[in-house]
């Protein structure tokens, strides 16, 4: 789903431009949002991660932390940081987005914008996150068919 690509790419770019800017960035993220060109429904993902992150970081960044042996949130890169805040909001708080499609997104998102090792970086943090939180069973499975 090309829409919620680009909403996740807006999302990382905003939380980057948030921690540059602190505070300031979000009296300009509909702005910021709004210069894109998306589509409104782009948009509206992007502000819900977007806020979704900033409200609840301190436990997103934990749950980061946790997964990523010897590197804390702040050490990473930035693209790298933003990239896995974005899919760890998505894998614990979007239960309409599956496991796969949240990790194949974040991943492919770390390739066109990180550095050579950012992708499996990414890839090795979230299935750390997934394994810690249980979230296989939960998001990879289909409520079963009714006859």
């Amino acid at each position: 789903m090309q829409d919620r690509r680009r909403a996740r790419i807006l999302a990382m770019q905003c939380l980057s431009q948030h921690e540059a800017l602190a505070g300031d960035f979000t009296v300009q993220l509909d702005e910021f949002l709004a210069e894109e060109d998306a589509p409104a429904n782009v948009q509206q993902y992007a502000r819900a991660l977007f806020n979704d992150i900033v409200d609840g970081r301190e436990a997103i960044d934990d749950c980061i932390n946790r997964a990523s042996d010897n590197w804390k949130v702040q050490r990473m890169a930035t693209v790298d940081r933003n990239i896995l805040r974005v899919a760890a909001c998505e894998l614990l708080h979007r239960p309409d987005v599956p496991t796969k499609v949240a990790i194949d997104e974040a991943v492919e998102i770390a390739k066109e914008f990180g550095t050579r090792e950012s992708a499996a970086f990414v890839n090795g943090v979230l299935d750390a996150v997934i394994k810690q939180n249980n979230l296989n069973a939960v998001a990879d499975t289909a409520p079963p068919a009714t006859p």
